[in-house]
């Protein structure tokens, strides 16, 4: 039977408890189990296996952050040179083109007109 449920969550605080306990308990040299399931043998591989996951845990998130900062470098790379292909297509073939058209951009005779407003109007 464990101790702990399989739904209960430890938190980090408890973990390191656990470790500091762990340590202390390297030092009981005359401790002798009745049951396997809390021997050293147990205690070392519980231990073992905490620190391999840390690790992979570690290098996973690691892996993870250094791909989302290449994803969003990459993002902001295709971003300049579509900002200035769009520039350089206004230059090469006028801001009233079709090719500034095909590029996502309005025509600049497509654009709405600003008008301003009669003089003497208003409150």
């Amino acid at each position: 039977m464990n101790n702990v449920s399989e739904s209960t969550q430890v938190s980090p605080k408890q973990a390191l408890k656990d470790i500091e306990s762990y340590l202390a308990f390297t030092a009981l040299t005359d401790y002798r189990s009745n049951n396997p399931a809390h021997s050293r043998d147990a205690a070392d591989l519980a231990y073992k296996n905490l620190r391999e996951a840390e690790l992979h845990a570690i290098t996973t998130q690691a892996a993870a952050d250094a791909a989302s900062d290449a994803l969003a470098k990459a993002r902001r790379d295709l971003h300049d040179v579509i900002l200035g292909v769009k520039n350089e297509t206004r230059a090469l073939y006028g801001p009233n083109s079709d090719q500034v058209a095909a590029l996502g951009l309005k025509k600049k005779s497509e654009r709405a007109k600003v008008g301003k407003g009669k003089k003497g109007e208003g409150a």
